[in-house]
């Protein structure tokens, strides 16, 4: 009722107020795909930490019961190609497994690999008193 005699005022608080609902609708929809985009990083980095440390802990199973004989690895060997261990889940991720031999020891590398993230788990094996047996030491 103010307003009437006033026709241009009553104008301009309209379009200030479509202005601000816009712009509080522009704001929502900017922090919801910050917060979705974060959220998608996170996601992959905690999977290819998984997907590594899980891979690792195999590997060491398999050093364990003999299954893998890292002696006879006597220079850098990617397990992955030579068909010993598949580890490709077909969406696109990927586990790499590394066997190094160095010094005294061996460096087995896990690398995973998920969306755009990367992880990278690294152990020592050396071998422990005359047996077979290799200790583990997480780098």
């Amino acid at each position: 009722m103010i307003l009437r005699g006033n026709e241009g005022t009553s104008l301009v608080l309209v379009t200030i107020i479509a202005i601000i609902i816009i712009t509080g609708v522009v704001i929502l929809r900017v922090t919801t795909s910050t917060l979705w985009a974060s959220a998608d990083k996170q996601y992959y980095q905690d999977r290819c930490y998984v997907m590594a440390t899980s891979m690792g802990d195999s590997i060491d199973k398999l050093i364990h019961d003999g299954t893998i004989n890292l002696a006879e690895y006597t220079s850098e060997t990617k397990l992955i190609q030579s068909g010993q261990i598949n580890a490709s889940s077909g969406s696109g991720d990927s586990t790499e497994v590394v066997i190094t031999p160095s010094g005294e020891g061996y460096v087995v590398t896990v690398t995973a690999t998920a969306g755009n993230a990367s992880y990278s788990y690294s152990a020592f094996y050396s071998k422990t008193g005359s047996g077979g047996s290799y200790s583990r030491q997480i780098l």
